[in-house]
């Protein structure tokens, strides 16, 4: 069994979540950047990655990764998948072989990142961006003014990116651009093929995990971000599953989830039901107002 999870706003949360005064919180990243789970949430990450394969799924670059303290010295971990699949960490180092193939499946599928970045600059000149970074040469993010945000424009280079395989996702302040092989999912799969394991609990809360919870056995999303707020725009007509509650408290709803699948003699009222269909929201246009 291979436990699958988003960290930032799925497990993990930066101070503007913290609006329950009734949890106790403890920082998992301190630095330029912190980030909080509940002692609860730390507690039940500790249990799970004792009993199962924990892997964390993250966006962020290598180099964001290892900030996060608590993944680094309080929770023992084979494999962390990096820069949403692009890259996958064994044992702390990135394994060049996978690294390799994701490299070669850029060239032959996705359109140059220059070409892409050209035609993005066409949208980009009314002041409602910062600067472009690059992820670990991978794929590119920035932070966003959305009072701004020409919508409409971006829904339009969002429609012609796809048939250039590459995906946008708006999240909060973020805007991303990443290649359709740069995905959580491909990485997964990679570590089932070493591992022999089947089955996958996965949990995340952005358009850019959809791949990976429409491809695990059992998925689970907080009741916030980018794919709850679709959920709501398209009347309910998914088959993904939410936490009950939004914010921090959500990732012990998702990891109690975890821990109820993981049981090997469970109550049948208490383990999530298997899912009979993928999500019902595809992807496809991705950018909101």
């Amino acid at each position: 069994m291979l436990f699958a999870s988003d960290l930032d706003r799925t497990l993990i949360y930066s101070d503007r979540f913290l609006k329950e005064d009734h949890v106790t919180i403890k920082a998992v990243e301190q630095g330029g950047y912190t980030s909080y789970m509940t002692l609860r949430a730390a507690e039940l990450v500790q249990f799970i990655a004792a009993q199962i394969l924990f892997v964390p799924c993250t966006t962020r670059t290598i180099e964001q990764y290892q900030r996060i303290q608590f993944f680094q010295n309080e929770v023992s971990l084979k494999y962390v998948v990096a820069s949403n699949g692009g890259n996958l960490l064994i044992n702390g180092a990135v394994d060049q072989t996978y690294r390799q193939k994701i490299d070669r499946e850029l060239r032959q599928n996705c359109l140059p990142t220059d070409d892409l970045i050209k035609e993005f600059s066409k949208i980009t000149t009314s002041g409602w961006i910062e600067q472009i970074k690059e992820a670990d040469q991978l794929f590119f993010y920035c932070l966003i003014d959305r009072s701004k945000t020409p919508f409409d424009e971006l829904r339009c280079f969002d429609n012609w990116a796809a048939k250039q395989n590459w995906q946008v996702s708006t999240q909060g302040r973020k805007l991303y651009l990443v290649p359709k092989v740069v995905n959580k999912w491909a990485a997964v799969k990679e570590i089932l093929n070493r591992t022999g394991e089947r089955e996958v609990f996965a949990a995340g809360d952005s358009l850019l995990d959809l791949q990976m919870l429409n491809g695990a056995s059992y998925s689970f999303c907080p009741q916030h971000g980018e794919l709850y707020d679709r959920y709501r725009q398209t009347s309910n007509e998914m088959a993904l599953r939410f936490t009950d509650s939004p914010g921090i408290t959500a990732a012990e709803e998702i990891l109690t989830a975890v821990i109820r699948w993981t049981d090997s003699t469970p109550d049948p009222a208490m383990k999530p039901e298997s899912k009979k269909e993928g999500s019902r929201f595809k992807e496809g246009s991705t950018v909101q107002s």
